[in-house]
């Protein structure tokens, strides 16, 4: 495949800049307090650019979630092909969301997001956000040597996504407490699902290799 170009590559960078703002502002100040303009000034465009890339702040934050699938997808083709998909998915989900440019609070927030906010929602069901993720499953696990018409790599790709999002959220709601980073209750969020729901495991912090 060929790399992108110098072009290609600023404005990709652009693009991950801008709706990175839009997210981080709205874990700041609320997603109804984001402007465009507050968004384009901390980027240092103008508000011309920005909706050269988005129609809208809520269009930047469905582009945000495309770009997380993008890194889970590579992170789970980057690992040796004799490992399961549960466990390239686990390595995958906990270093993104762990990763130093990553704060997970932020990813709390757009989780929390497409709960709760009607035009949010609204838009993801108007470019029929779902059906756009169920194929990028589907290709995911084919290069991982599953079969995306079976049941199992289904349950194993919602389940450790639930597991993400669980963890992140109870961090979060703990965090204060300052006993366990985001990485340890991703770690045992994992564990426990991994051993089964009717086993209670301790929490833990087993090192990067173990994940």
């Amino acid at each position: 495949m060929r790399s992108p170009g110098l072009r290609e590559s600023k404005k990709a960078a652009t693009r991950l800049a801008l709706a990175e703002t839009v997210l981080i502002l709205a874990t700041r100040d609320g997603i109804d307090a984001v402007t465009i303009d507050a968004v384009a000034a901390e980027v240092g465009v103008s508000v011309r650019t920005f909706h050269n890339y988005f129609t809208s702040k809520e269009d930047a934050l469905i582009a945000f979630v495309g770009i997380l699938l993008d890194r889970i997808d590579d992170g789970v083709r980057a690992r040796p092909q004799g490992e399961s998909l549960w466990d390239s998915l686990r390595f995958a989900m906990i270093e993104i969301a762990t990763d130093s440019d990553t704060n997970p609070e932020s990813l709390v927030t757009l989780l929390r997001m497409f709960d709760t906010e009607p035009t949010l929602t609204a838009h993801s069901r108007s470019i029929n956000l779902g059906a756009s993720i169920d194929t990028r499953l589907s290709e995911m696990m084919a290069a991982r040597g599953a079969d995306p018409e079976t049941l199992r790599p289904h349950l194993a790709f919602t389940t450790a996504l639930c597991a993400a999002r669980t963890a992140l959220e109870f961090w979060s709601a703990h965090r204060n407490s300052g006993h366990h980073s985001a990485r340890e209750m991703l770690n045992a969020a994992f564990d426990q699902l991994g051993a089964g729901m009717a086993q209670q495991l301790p929490i833990r912090s087993p090192s990067l290799s173990n994940n």
